[in-house]
């Protein structure tokens, strides 16, 4: 339990510490004048004793090895003459699908909501999200069938190429 006293001391003291933390520096009671009162030695002995703590290492944040993208589309509700027509084209709207979702990743998607209200009812509530952006070099992963009506296309990103495209898109390339 520390005293009521100490504690805006103890605060004080851990603030030196974290940024004192930051710098290379000599131990704080050797920085402490000869004629410091007992307060001021205090801090510099509370701020020796914490930095002597050793603190535990965060593990390493993993950067991701891609950005992935997947979209999915059936093969019923595409126009075409034949079957064969019907799966390319929902291959095709699959892969768009994937490209918007590289797109919101990178880029981000803008939101836009509005809501009605009359005699305090909700009359109308609408949500309009916008994804605008450039994809360049995105690889094709995989194309499955998950049925008989609905094709996956899975793509992706490497993490240099996403670097690129917000370089380019900040530069206006």
């Amino acid at each position: 339990m520390i005293p009521q006293k100490s504690a805006p001391l103890l605060g004080l003291a851990c603030a030196v510490v974290l940024l004192g933390g930051c710098m290379n520096a000599i131990p704080a009671m050797r920085a402490v004048p000869a004629n410091a009162d007992d307060h001021t030695a205090g801090m510099a002995q509370i701020k020796d004793d914490l930095a002597s703590i050793p603190v535990p290492m965060a593990a390493p944040v993993k950067a991701p090895t891609a950005f992935q993208g997947i979209g999915f589309s059936q093969i019923g509700t595409q126009p075409g003459k034949s079957l064969n027509e019907r799966r390319l084209m929902a291959i095709r709207a699959a892969r768009m699908e994937a490209l918007r979702d590289l797109t919101e990743q990178v880029h981000g998607i803008k939101l836009t909501a509005e809501t009605t209200i009359r005699d305090q009812t909700v009359r109308n509530d609408s949500l309009r999200g916008i994804v605008d952006g450039e994809i360049r070099g995105a690889r094709t992963v995989r194309i499955t069938p998950k049925d008989n009506s609905t094709y996956e296309v899975v793509m992706e990103l490497t993490p240099d190429t996403v670097r690129y495209l917000m370089r380019a898109a900040r530069l206006g390339i």
